[in-house]
């Protein structure tokens, strides 16, 4: 895990709800399309995926950096007005719209975002937190501190840890995980709910606190898609 070197950089997370039936379809408009037009007008994901658990499958997910919000609708409205986009678009929609609605959430960084080495069988994980209201900033170092932590000694490799400022239930926070297979995530979190040392830690902030600073809200479980962004 890596202390964020810029929390001023605001993080773009998207939710695409895909067509019935058309993840790879999704997939190879990412992969064969986006991979180019993206960069082109300064959009280049950090990461993405394809949903396996999720309330609503198929669903299409990406994060992307930007400075400020200022890069960031520029960079989207050189896309969105790019008459290459416009062709992309109609060809891979193939008659029908390919994303039937998306969601997009606006998050800054708590844990600097990090690459792992991909891992055959291997599953990502994006965890939803609930923060208590008015100590976010409290809740993030107890989320880079303690709760974190605790994931990496069950197994869990940590991606990024982020606050959420828009999109969701707020005030929360999120983070990516990585795990070798299922079979290390079963095994992982069984071991989570006997590490003493998270216990004690959300033991003390309730004490202090009156609650624990962290409440888990759920999770997706993601098949991370492949791109080299050109």
């Amino acid at each position: 895990m890596q202390m964020a070197e810029n929390t001023n950089n605001i993080y773009e997370l998207r939710f695409y709800s895909v067509e019935a039936g058309r993840d790879r379809d999704m997939r190879a408009r990412v992969q064969n399309d986006l991979k180019w037009l993206f960069p082109r007008h300064g959009i280049r994901p950090v990461g993405g995926w394809s949903a396996l658990a999720a309330p609503e499958l198929p669903l299409f997910v990406y994060i992307t950096p930007f400075t400020d919000m200022i890069e960031r609708d520029r960079c989207w409205t050189g896309f969105y007005t790019d008459p290459d986009w416009q062709e992309v678009r109609k060809r891979t929609n193939a008659g029908s719209e390919l994303v039937e609605d998306y969601q997009i959430w606006f998050v800054r960084e708590i844990v600097g975002w990090t690459q792992p080495a991909a891992i055959q069988g291997g599953l990502d994980e994006l965890i939803f937190f609930k923060t208590l209201v008015g100590k976010s900033a409290v809740a993030g170092g107890a989320l880079r501190e303690s709760e974190l932590p605790a994931l990496e000694r069950s197994g869990a490799v940590v991606q990024g840890a982020f606050d959420v400022v828009s999109g969701g239930t707020l005030p929360g926070a999120m983070a990516f995980l990585r795990w070798p297979n299922w079979e290390a995530r079963r095994t992982g979190l069984a071991a989570l709910a006997d590490d003493a040392a998270l216990a004690d830690r959300r033991a003390s902030e309730r004490r202090e606190f009156g609650h624990s600073l962290i409440g888990r809200t759920g999770s997706y479980l993601l098949d991370p898609v492949t791109v080299d962004w050109d």
